[in-house]
């Protein structure tokens, strides 16, 4: 059996619940960052400019939105929590074969994909999307 402890040191004068939730948020948040930081390259600076920097942030914001958007909206249940690097590994870098019918477009997975299930769920959630573009 394994314990988990959590030590928190502050000066923070409230109630132990209050303080608890307050720090997995915070260190949820400094998840975010890091991932965003990684994967979306957001630490890299192209310029000595605070406003060239600035305008390549806002690039690369909307890629990490869009991706979070399709976190919450379309992948299953076990993936949501997963990181960006892990769900591109597990779901969209697949070695798949499409093959088109007169009626169906069909996804040909290789045999020991192990993560089907999650995958037909998300092509499933995209399905049920009612987008409507304009």
């Amino acid at each position: 059996m394994v314990y988990m402890y959590t030590f928190i040191v502050t000066n923070m004068d409230s109630s132990p619940e209050y303080r608890i939730k307050f720090y997995c948020r915070r260190g949820m948040m400094e998840n975010f960052i890091k991932e965003s930081k990684l994967v979306f390259d957001f630490v890299s600076v192209s310029s000595h400019t605070q406003f060239v920097n600035a305008n390549r942030l806002q690039v690369y914001a909307p890629g990490y939105n869009i991706f979070n958007w399709f976190r919450r909206l379309a992948l299953s249940a076990n993936m949501r929590k997963q990181c960006i690097d892990t769900v591109r590994v597990k779901l969209l870098m697949i070695a798949t074969k499409v093959v088109r019918s007169v009626r169906y477009i069909t996804f040909k997975l290789y045999s020991c994909f192990h993560y089907k299930s999650e995958f037909y769920e998300t092509i499933s959630n995209i399905g049920k999307l009612n987008v409507q573009l304009k």
